[in-house]
């Protein structure tokens, strides 16, 4: 008998997890990331990567760029449609890069080896881009 109130207790609670999760699934999808800028960062020395929402500056695009600390080196920049994409290595850096929407969009500070590409809102296009550190 109790091996049927256990199950039961599970069942149960597997049933209003799968339940809670199907109602907190269209909610979490409500706000596409296709209306923002986002990121993808991934670590040269581990493979690690990590994604997030990038910050929209002041200033928008015409914003001028921060001059780049000598201790940062980067490389393989290249802007594909939405994308600005560069590899960098530095202590504490930072990636940006302007969109057709007249908005500039950064991500950082970063420390190590990283590859960062910035993806523009859908229905834009990336403009120019760059690193900076400090």
């Amino acid at each position: 008998m109790k091996i049927r109130k256990s199950l039961a207790v599970l069942g149960a609670s597997a049933a209003l997890a799968l339940g809670f999760g199907g109602v907190m699934a269209p909610a979490a999808q409500a706000h596409s990331p296709w209306d923002e800028a986002t990121y993808t960062q991934t670590s040269l020395r581990t493979g690690a990567v990590t994604t997030g929402t990038a910050v929209e500056s002041p200033g928008g695009r015409y914003a001028s760029s921060p001059v780049g600390a000598e201790s940062l080196s980067c490389w393989d920049a290249s802007i594909s449609g939405r994308t600005f994409a560069v590899s960098c290595s530095g202590a504490r850096w930072y990636v940006y890069t302007d969109c057709s929407n007249n908005h500039r969009y950064t991500v950082g500070a970063l420390r190590g080896s990283k590859r960062v590409a910035i993806h523009c809102p859908a229905g834009t296009r990336a403009v120019r881009g760059g690193a900076y550190g400090y």
